[in-house]
């Protein structure tokens, strides 16, 4: 459901020629603390409430992972760790942009309407997101994506991404936004496809759901970002199968263009020794009037959000240093961020 965050009209400040960016950031399991009907959200719940609970207890020691069940268990998700994680991630968007960050903020691994509303009012209150947009899904976690933005949002819906062929388990679907700069509509969709852990042709099928309602779509711009799970080595990928014929990958030209090339690293997610970059911008091509500022393109990586980490190779026995990882947040400490970086760039229309 769409929902304005403030109703306030912003039509009288905007006007052609008009430069916006977008930033696509994963926030990395941002849950409230309470319990969502129908959702596996224990993990994310006060450990208070988990020593009280048998249904709570049951699930957790259900679990065959035993790093996942320990986590069900033990893992503290309080009242001060929910606002230090909002506190955190506010501080990691409001670095971009002069202390107030991107104008559209394309979302994953967020809760619900009201962790959304956390972060936009209350992490990122007087930075000017005056709009929101969340439709529940059929995530069995209850994680979802969103869009808040500074300029209004006029309408949303929700694509379905049918996996049925590959699980019985549905997965995320994709959001698509409709946000209002003066007279020019563009669709924002958000995005975040099924995990390595699963079959290339769920992500191919997110991949096909993405294109066709992009090109279905009726507004004067299409922008894609988010969340794509997509390595170069998948033997069936979505985004240069179905993606790059129709849409422009900011990165790529934004990787060259970019004057901060020492902020890249080397992507936006670090795995058992590797950087990828998961999160990504597409814009439709051939859509609309506009001029992509590839020179604004960014990875934000600054050193507060990183940090070394020892990592073991389990099969070789190998131990390395890993030195500018994404900093995790930690409900103990109530340090960190996410396991993700944020990627940003700016367009003209």
């Amino acid at each position: 459901m769409k929902f304005s965050l403030l109703v306030i009209s912003l039509f009288s400040f905007l006007s052609f020629g008009k430069t916006f960016s977008v930033m696509t950031y994963n926030l990395e399991n941002l849950f409230d603390t309470s319990h969502d009907k129908g959702k596996e959200d224990y993990t994310y719940l006060p450990l208070k409430l988990k020593k009280t609970s048998q249904v709570i207890k049951d699930y957790c020691n259900a679990l065959k992972n035993p790093h996942y069940k320990k986590s069900c268990l033990n893992y503290d998700w309080s009242e001060e760790a929910y606002a230090a994680k909002l506190e955190n991630l506010s501080k990691v968007i409001s670095s971009y942009g002069n202390g107030q960050g991107a104008d559209i903020l394309v979302l994953s691994e967020i809760e619900n309407e009201q962790a959304l509303y956390d972060l936009a009012i209350l992490g990122l209150e007087g930075k000017g997101y005056k709009y929101g947009s969340l439709i529940e899904g059929p995530d069995k976690r209850g994680i979802d994506v969103a869009v808040i933005s500074k300029y209004p949002i006029v309408s949303d819906k929700y694509h379905t991404v049918d996996v049925s062929r590959y699980s019985d388990r549905p997965t995320r679907g994709i959001l698509e936004a409709v946000v209002k700069i003066g007279k020019t509509k563009i669709s924002v969709f958000a995005n975040h496809w099924p995990s390595q852990r699963n079959d290339d042709g769920m992500r191919m099928m997110a991949a096909k759901t993405l294109l066709n309602a992009s090109l279905e779509s009726k507004s004067d711009m299409v922008i894609a970002a988010g969340d794509f799970n997509t390595v170069p080595d998948d033997e069936l990928n979505g985004i240069e199968e179905y993606l790059l014929p129709y849409f422009i990958d900011v990165e790529e030209k934004g990787r060259v263009k970019s004057r901060y090339k020492n902020s890249l690293k080397g992507g936006t997610h670090w795995y058992k020794g590797h950087w990828n970059s998961l999160d990504r911008i597409f814009v439709l091509k051939d859509r609309g009037n506009y001029k992509i500022d590839y020179s604004s393109f960014n990875i934000i990586a600054h050193n507060y959000m990183l940090h070394t980490t020892l990592f073991k190779n389990k099969n070789t026995g190998e131990e390395f240093v890993n030195k500018g990882i994404p900093f995790r947040f930690n409900p103990k400490t109530l340090k960190g961020f996410s396991d993700h970086l944020p990627m940003v760039i700016k367009i003209k229309i």
